[in-house]
């Protein structure tokens, strides 16, 4: 089972990384929309911060502080890049939730600074359930008009919605037994493959929409 994991752990990492090339490549060569900007820059922040971890944890050192650089980045980017694709009305949700959510967490880290060095599952919750709301009005938005991102915005709200879950009822899951939570735990990380590769489907098409114009 550990070799199995490490398996996925490398897979993972190798499809960020060509992803972040990719989208980066796209941005800077024929497309210069403000939505891939910030998701390529989601990209590349994302796997520095796993490729760091997985070193990290490999030493071994103590890596549970990067899970906030990653949740937080990821709440920041994804929202920019939700809102750049939103109507005007929507646009303005994006904003209260950004400042509002950037507000509690850096309220919570000033009066107990001793959680930067653990897992904190509220920080988890409030920076990934607003994502799947903008995944959902995103889903909505396209029934009545052309949809962008729309391999991206699937694999965002199906990872994050199961991902986010299991974060949540991480103290019940500690009551299962070993197998069960390694079964668990290997069903989050081939969601996330799942993710990465629609990501890359949607890499594909995006190149394809642009040698057609071309």
């Amino acid at each position: 089972m550990e070799q199995i994991d490490d398996l996925f752990e490398y897979v993972s990492i190798l499809l960020i990384f060509i992803n972040a090339c990719l989208y980066i490549w796209s941005y800077r060569n024929f497309n210069k929309s403000i939505a891939l900007k910030y998701f390529s820059v989601y990209l590349l922040i994302s796997f520095t911060i796993i490729l760091a971890s997985t070193i990290m944890a490999k030493i071994p050192m103590n890596n549970l502080y990067l899970s906030h650089y990653y949740f937080i980045s990821q709440f920041i980017l994804l929202s920019l890049f939700y809102r750049s694709l939103f109507l005007k009305k929507q646009k303005k949700l994006v904003v209260y939730f950004l400042f509002g959510i950037l507000f509690v967490l850096a309220f919570k880290y000033y009066l107990k600074p001793s959680l930067y060095f653990k897992f904190n599952i509220l920080e988890i919750f409030i920076t990934s359930f607003p994502i799947i709301v903008y995944s959902i009005i995103h889903l909505y938005n396209s029934l009545s008009r052309k949809g962008e991102y729309m391999f991206i915005n699937s694999g965002i709200l199906i990872y994050l919605t199961i991902s986010t879950l299991i974060f949540i009822l991480g103290d019940y899951l500690s009551g299962l037994n070993n197998g069960t939570i390694s079964y668990i735990w290997m069903i989050n990380k081939t969601l996330y493959i799942v993710y990465l590769v629609l990501i890359l489907v949607e890499w594909k098409k995006l190149n394809l929409q642009a040698k057609n114009k071309s």
